[in-house]
């Protein structure tokens, strides 16, 4: 027997809709969620590219975010890759480590632009 991941209620078949709450249940891999995990985009490294790239663990990018025109395609290159090279060499030690520091990197982005938005919008609301 196995618990929907919805409402914990046992069920007996897998890629059906839990009797209890409807929710469709689908069995997949774990390595088929990690890629599908890993070829997803990073808020984090979009709004907050240093800090992200500092975060994740790499250090080459790091630096060259600093650099004015190439800053910018890290940036997109770091939306689009950035998960998946951490992973591959950042030394992690387990995967839930790994995702934490991805879902609080991506956090920790969203609010940087929620201030900055806020900062703007402040100041204008000065002049």
């Amino acid at each position: 027997m196995n618990s929907c991941t919805n409402c914990q209620k046992e069920v007996e078949e897998w890629n059906q809709k839990c009797g209890s709450c409807g929710f469709h249940l689908v069995l997949e891999p774990d390595e088929l969620l990690r890629a599908r995990y890993l070829r997803g985009p990073s808020l984090g490294a979009l709004f907050f590219t240093q800090g992200w790239t500092l975060g994740a663990r790499l250090y080459v990018w790091f630096l060259f975010s600093f650099v004015p025109i190439v800053g910018i395609v890290v940036l997109f290159i770091c939306l689009i890759f950035g998960r998946r090279w951490s992973w591959k060499s950042g030394g992690w030690s387990n995967w839930q480590e790994f995702q934490k520091r991805m879902r609080l990197l991506d956090l920790i982005g969203v609010i940087w632009m929620a201030i900055l938005i806020g900062v703007y919008f402040w100041m204008r609301s000065l002049e």
